[in-house]
């Protein structure tokens, strides 16, 4: 083998294992931060009540200390909901990396056509991912 089909061999498997990497995480994080999100919705809605409910029986402080936690859980829930859009951007940039590294793997074998198909797909991956992350930026804009 010579030099640089040894550099493209590195070059491509170090591509697709960071991809893989990002999208293995991606998956984790994006699982977490949507329960953390249906935990924190359940608890303010719960708080909501709670609080409704020790305002009719004339405790206002219970009722206004139970409206902080039910504030504060919906802001756990925005949090865990941008988390979670940013995971998917980073899921979509590792597919990106991947298709990079499947198409220098298809070069190196001489199949062109199948490489330029990998390119097509991460293209349309790296596109996707820089949606996914301007969606990310605007929301995180709107909670400034």
């Amino acid at each position: 083998m010579g030099f640089f089909s040894t550099l493209g061999s590195k070059i491509s498997h170090e591509a697709h294992h960071l991809g893989q990497k990002a999208q293995s995480v991606s998956k984790k994080v994006v699982k977490i931060s949507d329960v953390v999100g249906k935990v924190a919705s359940g608890i303010a809605a719960g708080a909501g009540t709670l609080a409704a409910g020790a305002a009719m029986v004339g405790a206002e402080p219970v009722a206004a200390g139970l409206l902080a936690v039910a504030g504060g859980a919906k802001g756990v829930q925005g949090l865990a909901s941008g988390v979670s859009a940013g995971a998917r951007a980073l899921g979509r940039a590792g597919a990106a990396a991947d298709f990079g590294g499947h198409a220098i793997d298809d070069i190196r074998k001489g199949n062109i056509k199948g490489a330029v198909e990998m390119g097509k797909e991460a293209v349309l991956s790296a596109k996707q991912s820089g949606q996914l992350a301007q969606s990310v930026k605007k929301q995180i804009e709107r909670k400034k």
